[in-house]
């Protein structure tokens, strides 16, 4: 008798245990697929800079100041559930300040991009890249 409440509750412990250890991964899945933005490569709001090689630049701009994208590496068969506009993401947000006139938020969009995995989507006609990407600025003279 005494054997067989041991067993139950080994077998309990051991069922509690495993149900903890797939909480904990379903978790992890889901920190993982909250913790990257995937935006398309539109080349009109944002594209690739034809002189500073590897380099993504968004349209808006705060004075000589530019917020950018470095490539860093090119991944393979990724399948994003969720992929942005990043024109509209960044202009439907607070990322713009009104100091008597209106402009980027360079380091508001940078405090709030380095949280995550950024990967840009660029298509051609017979392949998809994504990049993912470090955030960077650059400063014009």
């Amino acid at each position: 008798m005494m054997m067989s409440k041991f067993k139950s509750s080994l077998f309990t412990g051991c069922a509690i245990i495993i149900c903890l250890f797939f909480l904990s991964n379903v978790q992890a899945q889901e920190k993982e697929k909250r913790d990257t933005l995937y935006f398309k490569i539109d080349n009109s709001y944002l594209f690739e800079n034809k002189n500073i090689p590897k380099t993504f630049f968004i349209k808006d701009r705060n004075g000589h100041t530019e917020f950018c994208f470095q490539e860093a590496e090119i991944l393979f068969d990724l399948k994003p559930v969720e992929v942005l506009d990043l024109k509209y993401f960044i202009r439907n947000s607070k990322f713009f300040i009104n100091q008597g006139k209106i402009s980027l938020d360079i380091k508001g969009l940078m405090d709030f991009m380095k949280n995550y995995k950024i990967i840009l989507i660029r298509e051609s006609d017979d392949k998809t890249d994504y990049i993912k990407v470090n955030i960077s600025i650059v400063i014009f003279g």
